[in-house]
C-alpha cells in the first residue's frame, strides 16, 4: 500500500487576486507536485552486490592486510636478529654478486605485491562509490535528491571524496575511500624505503679489513617497518568497519548497467514527470528542481518520496560550472595532465644516469609517490572516458543497443576493460584503460630507478620502461585530448538524474516495461531482438513535442552544444 499525502501549507495564488482563472490540470499539478508518497517496508527487500562488495572479499582484504603486517614484522624482526651478528638479508660485495631471485626479491617482489593489493582495494572503492546512491535510495524512507539521484563519487578524485563523503556521513564511502588511498598510495610510498642496502661498518677501505667478507647488507629500516605495519592494520581495521557498513541492503535485483538499468526503474513511477522540462538542464539546475524531495527505491522501481518544503543548502549538489564535460575532460585540464607527465619523463633518465640519483637514494619513496599520483590521475581520467563512453556512440547515431544502452564499462573487472573495449570497437577506452594497467607497472619499475643498488641491466630495464610507459600516456592523454575535449551532452551523465533527464519523454520506454527485473544479459537480449537503433539528440517525443533525449531513431536533430534545436524551429513551445 502506498500512501499519498498533501502539503497543506497556506500559499497564496495571485492569479485569484486579478480575477483570473487557471486550469484545473494546472492545479491537479500542482497538489501532485506538493503530495508525500510513503512505501511499506519491503519484507523481500532484495540484496544483490558484486563481488567485491561482499562479506568473502572483504574479509580477504582484512585477511591480506594482516599477512602482510605479520609478513613485515616478521621480516624487521629476522634483519634485527643478524643485524646483531653482524649480517643482512641480503650480503653482497657487488649487485652482480647477487643471485636472480634474491635480487627480484629485494628489488621488484614487495613493491609488485604491495601494487596488486592496493588494485584490490581499489576495485572495492571503486564499486561502493558507483553503487552508492542506489543505497542510499533503499533505506527507509528513502534519501534526498542531493544524496541519492543527484549523487557522484565516480567522477571525483579520489583524494577529494572522502571529504564529500564525510559532509554527507556517507560511511561505507569515507572508509572504502580513505583505505584504498592507503592501499594504492601511502602502503607502496611507505615500503619502498623499508628495504635498503647499508655499507658494512667493518669495511673502511683499507688493506686490515680482515673482518670485511661482504661490503653491503640488505636490512629492514626500523622506522620505515613500523610506519608500513602501522599502515597496513590502520587498513585491516577500515576493512573491518567497512564489513560492517556494507551489511545494509542495496535493494537491487542485478548490476544496474548503462542507461538501460536506469530506465528499467522508472517504467512504473511517476518519477519522470519531475524532470519535465530538463532537457538541456545543467547539474544545478536539475538539483533545483529535485532539491524539495526525497526518493526511494521499492520493489525494483525508483518512487517519488516525502515533499519537503524546506530543503538545506547543498554545496556539493550546488554547481554552477558551464562547462558539462567532467572536470579531467576539459581542454586546461588535459593539458596540464600532458604537461604534468612532459615534466615527469625527463625526471627519469635525470635521476638514473646523473648525479642526481641521490635523490632516489636519499628519498627512495619519491619516485613511487609520484609514480602513485601519476596512477590516480590517470584513473580519473579513465573513469570520465568510459562513463561517456556510450553517450558519445549516441551522439555519433544509429547505434546498436548493445554498445550504448546496456553498455557500462564502470563495472568491468580490472585488466578486462582494454580488451572489452577493443571488442567493442572502442578503441580510445581501449587505449586509456591499458594506460591504467600501464601505471601500475610504472609503480613497479619507479620503486628500482637507483643506479648504485642495480645491475647494469635491471637498471636499463627499470628506467627504459618507464619512460616507455609514460611516452605511451603521454600519446593517449593527446588522444582524448583530440577525441573527446569537445562538448557533446548538455551535462553530465554521472548520475542517475542526469540519465533520467535524456529519457523523461523517450518514446524506447515502452520497450522497457516490465524489465524491472530483468537482469543486464536478459535486458540487452529483449532489445536486441527489436532491431532498433539509437541516437542521442532531438526527437518528437511520447507527448509529440521536440525534446533533447536519448531515443530511438529516426530523430528530428542532432545535438550541438549551445544551439537549441527548440528554440530555432518552435520557439513558441515552453516547457518540454
Amino acid at each position: 500500500m502506498i500512501v499519498a499525502i498533501k502539503d497543506l501549507s497556506p500559499s497564496v495564488d495571485i492569479t485569484s487576486l486579478e480575477g483570473g482563472n487557471r486550469s484545473s490540470a494546472v492545479f491537479e499539478t500542482l497538489d501532485q507536485a506538493c503530495q508525500s508518497y510513503f512505501y511499506p517496508t519491503d519484507p523481500e527487500q532484495p540484496n544483490w552486490k558484486p563481488l567485491s562488495m561482499r562479506t568473502p572479499y572483504i574479509i580477504m582484504l582484512v585477511v591480506v592486510s594482516l599477512v602482510l603486517a605479520g609478513v613485515e614484522e616478521y621480516l624487521c624482526q629476522k634483519s634485527r636478529s643478524l643485524e646483531k651478528e653482524g649480517k643482512g638479508l641480503i650480503q653482497y660485495n657487488t649487485v652482480a654478486d647477487i643471485p636472480v631471485i634474491e635480487f627480484f626479491c629485494w628489488k621488484y617482489l614487495p613493491t609488485m605485491v604491495m601494487v596488486s593489493y592496493g588494485v584490490l582495494w581499489q576495485i572495492t572503492d571503486y564499486e561502493v562509490k558507483r553503487l552508492e546512491p542506489y543505497f542510499q535510495l533503499s533505506r527507509p524512507g528513502g534519501n534526498t535528491a542531493a544524496q541519492s539521484l543527484n549523487l557522484d563519487y565516480v567522477t571525483q578524485w579520489t583524494y577529494l571524496t572522502p571529504i564529500k563523503a564525510f559532509y554527507y556521513r556517507q560511511w561505507a564511502v569515507f572508509v572504502a575511500c580513505i583505505g584504498s588511498i592507503l592501499a594504492t598510495a601511502a602502503a607502496p610510498s611507505l615500503q619502498s624505503p623499508t628495504i635498503a642496502p647499508v655499507r658494512n661498518p667493518l669495511c673502511t677501505g683499507s688493506q686490515d679489513d680482515t673482518d670485511c667478507t661482504f661490503e653491503y647488507f640488505v636490512r629492514i629500516s626500523l622506522v620505515w617497518s613500523r610506519l608500513l605495519t602501522a599502515c597496513l592494520i590502520i587498513v585491516a581495521l577500515l576493512g573491518i568497519v567497512l564489513m560492517v557498513q556494507l551489511r545494509r541492503k542495496s535493494g537491487l535485483l542485478s548490476d544496474p548497467r548503462g542507461i538501460a538499468g536506469v530506465a528499467a526503474m522508472a517504467t512504473k513511477s511517476h518519477i519522470l514527470a519531475d524532470f519535465q522540462g530538463m532537457d538541456e538542464a545543467t547539474t544545478d539546475e536539475i538539483h533545483q528542481r529535485l532539491r524539495h524531495r526525497r526518493y526511494i527505491l521499492h520493489k525494483s522501481t525508483i518512487w517519488q518520496g516525502e515533499y519537503m518544503r524546506q530543503s538545506e543548502h547543498d554545496p556539493y549538489a550546488e554547481r554552477k560550472a558551464t562547462n558539462p564535460h567532467p572536470i579531467i575532460l576539459r581542454s586546461h585540464s588535459l593539458l596540464a595532465l600532458v604537461g604534468f607527465l612532459f615534466v615527469v619523463l625527463p625526471f627519469v633518465p635525470v635521476i638514473t644516469y646523473t648525479n642526481l640519483n641521490v635523490i632516489p637514494q636519499n628519498l627512495p619513496w619519491l619516485p613511487v609517490l609520484v609514480a602513485t599520483l601519476i596512477k590516480q590521475l590517470w584513473t580519473t581520467l579513465e573513469f570520465a572516458v568510459k562513463m561517456i563512453e556510450p553517450f558519445h556512440t549516441l551522439y555519433r547515431g544509429n547505434a546498436r543497443p548493445e554498445v550504448t544502452l546496456t553498455l557500462d564499462y564502470q563495472g568491468t573487472p580490472y585488466g578486462l576493460l582494454p580488451l572489452k573495449a577493443a571488442w567493442n570497437r572502442h578503441y580510445l577506452v581501449a587505449l586509456v584503460g591499458l594506460g591504467s594497467v600501464l601505471g601500475d607497472i610504472l609503480t613497479v619499475t619507479a620503486s628500482s630507478l637507483a643506479l648504485t643498488n642495480e645491475t647494469y641491466k635491471s637498471f636499463t630495464a627499470s628506467s627504459g620502461i618507464s619512460i616507455t610507459i609514460i611516452l605511451l600516456l603521454i600519446v593517449s592523454a593527446l588522444a582524448v585530448y583530440a577525441h573527446r575535449r569537445h562538448t557533446f551532452l548538455p551535462r553530465q551523465p554521472s548520475t542517475i538524474a542526469s540519465v533520467l533527464a535524456f529519457i523523461h519523454q523517450s518514446r524506447m520506454l515502452d520497450d522497457f516495461v516490465g524489465t524491472e527485473r530483468y537482469t543486464n544479459k536478459e535486458m540487452e537480449a529483449v532489445l536486441v531482438a527489436k532491431n532498433k537503433r539509437y541516437a542521442l539528440g532531438w526527437f518528437k517525443g511520447r507527448d509529440s513535442q521536440p525534446h533533447c533525449a536519448v531515443d530511438e531513431e529516426p530523430m528530428l536533430s542532432r545535438y550541438k552544444h549551445g544551439v537549441s534545436y527548440l528554440q530555432a524551429q518552435a520557439p513558441w513551445v515552453e516547457n518540454v
